[in-house]
């Protein structure tokens, strides 16, 4: 199992316990949301190559 770096600055914001919180500790729903953005990212990420990809070759996206 990965486990998660532990926090060394108590002044810094848990966004675990944050995100969590937003979900209103429905953990599983949290995860859904982080999977969503995860993926949503990933596009962007796909459609940022392509267009650089396309630039380098003189067209324009």
């Amino acid at each position: 199992m990965i486990r998660a770096p532990k926090r060394q600055d108590d002044a810094i914001p848990d966004e675990a316990a944050e995100i969590l919180e937003l979900h209103k500790g429905d953990a599983l729903e949290a995860l859904r949301t982080l999977i969503a953005e995860r993926d949503a990212v990933e596009e962007r990420l796909t459609f940022a190559r392509l267009a650089g990809r396309m630039h380098i070759r003189g067209r324009r996206p």
